[in-house]
């Protein structure tokens, strides 16, 4: 029994990551504690020489990530300051520390402390940056450690130093993303989202990309709080382009993507993304990085029923977790434990963890973590035969879901995607514009010989096109009657009558046996099906990843027809799905239906298994379907006793497709090769088909 839900995520705060115009903020790349001053530093005689050195290599360490000594050079620091009466620099000092409990030792309530010993030394001046850095991490800790009401006081105080800077302020911009970021991680999406919207504006206005890539990754994760894995892979892959040059939040990105592939199933992907994450977590000796990457690397092992790989990894992570002020993470790994302990039948201990990461959430008043625990309460109680408890769990989780998961923020977030890409045109718009304008300076200065070449070059064009258009013109249209055709014929076979026909009675035979949560799974990815054959009539080539998408789903749905008579298994090479690589829409659906209909539809054997692969080779993009049904011998003999009720001609439709497309790229024509398939009796074993489209 899995007890993965589908809006799970890692709470990472991009936020403890923004850099400021003040201050850039590193976690600790160093494992090992410095007890030894620099060598210059003890060289040094004059005591205010010193003092001015430790600031210096302080600051230098701070934004290089190398916290080991900040806390023991800032105390030597302020010694030097109580001899010497410079009281100007001792809030500075308080500062470091407090940096140091809150990056290195991971002590919010110690950094707390000294971040409010730096408060009366700015206190006339309320805009200093360490007066803000300080409020700004006071927020950021306490909603470390889920404390709300002290966490929004210290919002309060962000959002009336925020009143003071105008809109174009860098300052401004950065403060709204860590604003953002804590509402978010109280689900507070609609003021989150007003906040990541003003962020995401600025930086493309002043282009600081680095700062929008840290605004799209927080969006990404509202998304994956809404249940839209898919979108959030997206953002999150553009904002891993922004940060390219920014390894730490890069690292939580890729672990971030890995998480939403595992949400969607897509566990290959998954692995990928979280090992890329690691080289860089152990490049940098991350250690909280190490230890939450650990704990999605125990849900893979759950899923490959590597139990007890999955349980020594999560004994560590809860252990380390729980000596820290990290609840989101901690949350994290009894929800790990009790998926574990519900895969392995264990449903007492699997309560017991649930149970308290239930206590633990609403402590906190994290409501998605709070959500994830009452569905997967509502599971076990269900399998330990507790119905009373399992209806009042799932009651509750009703409740909480629908206060999360609201129309209004799906219709904020959405408009939020539109503004975005509206402001990336305007500035494109802009860019040309100005390009535009330089050329024509350029035209002006050299008008006499440009305006010559022009016009030369117009008649030679004119001629030219006298020349091909009369021998062009028919057999253009010809092939864009044929393409047109085509086009319609490939609608028409996507959108079958049989097929939808059987996916509404499907839903309607759930609905009539009250299985209201199922009837909602596969009505929402019908609905996304068609959906998706809509958007792709309209659109010649779609991307590998979301062409694989509205191949699952089509498959969710067959399977559903057919009561899970047979498993489904993909591969896509990851090099398709990064590489921006294109495809016609559904191209393979055809072979995936008739494997599907003909092949194991009319097989009684048990194990019955349907796979596609998809990979580069040489240039072009080869799909293999491969199923284990009757062949197509026997699939024949079947045809003639019982007379089908939908004769499918997308076979035919494919392969003229596939026959217009490589030619319009200028390779030769690659047919499919089908090859039926026998095991050592003889017998009919299933059947192969391979298909090469050029890459585009």
């Amino acid at each position: 029994m899995s007890l993965h839900v589908g809006f799970y995520k890692k709470k990472k705060r991009f936020s403890l990551y923004m850099v400021c115009i003040f201050l850039c903020i590193g976690l600790s790349a160093v494992g090992q504690q410095a007890s030894n001053f620099p060598a210059e530093y003890n060289a040094l005689k004059d005591d205010k020489q010193k003092v001015m050195f430790l600031k210096k290599v302080i600051d230098d360490s701070i934004n290089e990530g190398q916290l080991a000594s900040v806390r023991e050079w800032s105390k030597e620091g302020i010694r030097y300051i109580d001899k010497l009466g410079m009281d100007t620099l001792r809030g500075v000092f308080f500062f470091y520390i407090a940096k140091s409990y809150t990056y290195y030792y991971n002590n919010f309530d110690t950094a707390i402390v000294y971040y409010k010993k730096v408060l009366p030394y700015y206190a006339t001046d309320t805009t200093s940056k360490y007066y803000v850095l300080s409020i700004r991490e006071i927020m950021e800790n306490f909603s470390s450690m889920g404390n709300k009401d002290s966490t929004f006081r210290y919002v309060e105080r962000i959002e009336a130093i925020m009143d003071s800077y105008a809109d174009t302020s860098t300052r401004k911009i950065a403060l709204a993303q860590n604003i953002a970021t804590v509402y978010s991680d109280f689900s507070m999406f609609k003021t989150a989202l007003k906040y990541y919207q003003f962020s995401i504006d600025g930086n493309l206005k002043r282009k600081n990309y680095r700062g929008l890539g840290m605004a799209l990754a927080n969006v990404a994760l509202v998304y994956n709080e809404l249940g839209d894995d898919v979108k959030a892979i997206q953002y999150s892959k553009e904002a891993a382009r922004y940060l390219a040059d920014n390894k730490r939040p890069l690292a939580t990105t890729l672990s971030n993507i890995s998480d939403f592939y595992f949400n969607i199933s897509q566990f290959d992907s998954a692995r990928i993304y979280l090992d890329q994450s690691n080289a860089i977590v152990n490049e940098l000796d991350l250690a909280d990085s190490r230890w939450v990457n650990a704990n999605s690397l125990a849900a893979i092992y759950i899923h490959d029923k590597k139990y007890e790989q999955a349980r020594e990894i999560l004994n560590k992570t809860l252990a380390y977790f729980s000596s820290r002020s990290d609840q989101n993470s901690q949350l994290k790994t009894l929800l790990h434990f009790g998926e574990l302990d519900s895969s392995v039948h264990n449903y007492a201990s699997a309560r017991k963890y649930l149970e308290q990461a239930l206590d633990i959430s609403r402590k906190t008043q994290y409501q998605v973590f709070e959500a994830i625990a009452l569905q997967n309460l509502t599971k076990v109680a269900k399998a330990m035969g507790d119905y009373k408890s399992a209806l009042a769990y799932h009651e509750d989780y009703m409740t909480t879901k629908d206060s999360l998961n609201n129309e209004k923020t799906r219709t904020e977030l959405a408009e939020l995607e539109i503004s975005y890409h509206t402001s990336q045109k305007e500035q494109q718009i802009e860019l040309l514009k100005k390009e535009n304008d330089i050329k024509s300076l350029q035209l002006q200065n050299n008008r006499r010989s440009i305006l010559f070449f022009i016009i030369a070059f117009s008649l030679l064009l004119v001629i030219a096109g006298i020349i091909f258009y009369q021998r062009n013109l028919r057999h253009r249209l010809l092939m864009q009657k044929v393409k047109a055709e085509l086009e319609t014929k490939v609608l028409r076979s996507q959108m079958n009558p049989h097929f939808i026909f059987n996916t509404l009675n499907s839903i309607e035979n759930f609905m009539m046996q009250n299985e209201k949560r199922q009837a909602s799974d596969y009505l929402n990815k019908f609905s996304m099906l068609i959906r998706n054959i809509l958007d792709s009539s309209r659109e010649e080539m779609v991307s590998v990843s979301k062409d694989v998408e509205s191949l699952q789903l089509y498959v969710d749905l067959e399977q559903l027809r057919f009561n899970n008579k047979f498993s489904y298994k993909t591969y896509i090479d990851p090099e398709l799905v990064n590489g921006d690589y294109q495809v016609p829409s559904l191209l393979v659906q055809p072979y995936v239906e008739n494997a599907i209909l003909h092949g194991l539809a009319h097989s009684k054997k048990d194990g019955l298994a349907l796979t596609v692969t998809a990979s580069l080779e040489d240039g072009y993009i080869k799909y293999v379907m491969q199923d284990n049904g009757i062949g197509r011998k026997k699939s024949e003999e079947y045809k003639q006793y019982n007379r089908p009720r939908h004769k499918s001609v997308g076979l035919q439709i494919t392969e003229d497709r596939i026959t217009m497309f490589n030619q319009s790229r200028g390779t030769i024509d690659q047919h499919p090769v089908i090859t039926d398939l026998w095991d050592e009796q003889g017998n009919a074993a299933g059947t192969k088909v391979e298909i090469k489209i050029k890459a585009a």
